[in-house]
């Protein structure tokens, strides 16, 4: 039996504990374990702790929670310990791994594969096969650098180590720079950039805008249709010291119940686009977390309706003349 010491800490924990003898008779049960049964400690032992709980189960749902059962044993007695299971991070988990895993599997696949038929094969390629192969391999190489570059942001950003240099910087020449890239990876959608003439200089962090945009536009590109559009405006914003840059494209649309959602660590929202493409829901996740730590807001707002369906994400970012005071007006956005 668990002594008087351990009485009073177990008395007192956040999990349910139960002892039971070798005939599965309660011998003590913890103030947790009796106000989640509505039932007297004094009156429980020698009762059966089926009485309460399932033979043979590993969970037990009570009042709308799901409870995890641990089981220990000594030379005398058996302990229960009833701890709360939350579903919502063990999805989350769960996502995790098998999101990475996929994502980490097929690039290394592919790299292993092409690495492989070169090295037994080199004297029957010709140079134009080489060449695709080697193109292959660094384009999946690419692929996993992203994937690294996205996981370290999330741990950035969840330890609140983002190092942001905030600086004066032209959103123009930036998104002009990441277009280049964009146009490269999707040479089949055509991207159109048009900025105001009296747009200011915005406030940011020079490497973490240029991998929102990179984000936002590899989205916008991947998730349209064939040879489909991709427009990108900027102007000032209507509300004062901030700049409004808009990323529109000519794809499916989200749904209005998936809003909200898709801001969410690896979320990724079901659709025939989102089936032929590859990703691993971290994208807008970084991107919204990265705008807020520079001050600014993104909003989104999308059609299903054909012919015109799409989305359009637009970020806020604080202007050269940004003031404290620019902070209110964001939020009344």
């Amino acid at each position: 039996m668990i002594n008087i010491d351990y009485k009073k800490i177990v008395e007192n924990l956040d999990s349910v504990v139960i002892v039971v003898d070798y005939d599965n008779k309660i011998v003590y049960a913890n103030r947790y374990f009796c106000s989640l049964f509505n039932t007297n400690c004094e009156m429980l032992a020698g009762k059966s702790l089926y009485d309460f709980l399932p033979e043979h189960a590993d969970t037990v749902l009570l009042k709308d929670y799901t409870y995890k059962i641990t089981k220990f044993d000594d030379e005398f007695y058996s302990y229960y310990y009833l701890t709360i299971v939350d579903s919502q991070m063990e999805k989350v988990y769960s996502d995790f791994i098998s999101t990475v895993s996929h994502e980490l599997r097929t690039p290394l696949t592919s790299i292993r594969g092409f690495a492989d038929t070169m090295l037994m094969s080199f004297e029957k390629l010709d140079k134009q096969q080489i060449q695709k192969f080697l193109t292959i391999i660094k384009e999946q190489s690419n692929r996993l650098i992203k994937l690294v570059e996205n996981l370290l942001s999330i741990s950035r950003i969840q330890v609140q180590q983002s190092n942001l240099v905030i600086k004066s910087i032209n959103p123009k020449s930036q998104i002009e720079q990441v277009i280049d890239v964009i146009k490269n990876q999707y040479p089949s959608h055509p991207i159109e950039l048009s900025c105001a003439d009296d747009v200011p200089n915005i406030l940011a962090d020079e490497n973490k805008f240029q991998q929102i945009m990179i984000n936002l536009l590899d989205n916008a590109a991947k998730y349209s249709y064939d040879k489909g559009s991709v427009r990108v405006s900027i102007t000032n914003s209507a509300k004062e010291n901030f700049v409004s840059i808009k990323v529109e494209d000519h794809g499916v649309g989200i749904e209005p119940q998936n809003m909200s959602r898709i801001f969410e660590k690896f979320t990724r929202i079901e659709n025939h686009l989102t089936r032929k493409t590859q990703g691993s829901g971290l994208g807008l996740y970084i991107v919204k977390n990265l705008i807020e730590k520079m001050n600014g807001k993104i909003c989104v707002e999308s059609s299903t309706v054909l012919p015109n369906s799409g989305s359009v994400f637009e970020v806020l970012l604080p202007a050269v003349s940004y003031t404290s005071g620019s902070e209110k007006a964001l939020e009344d956005k």
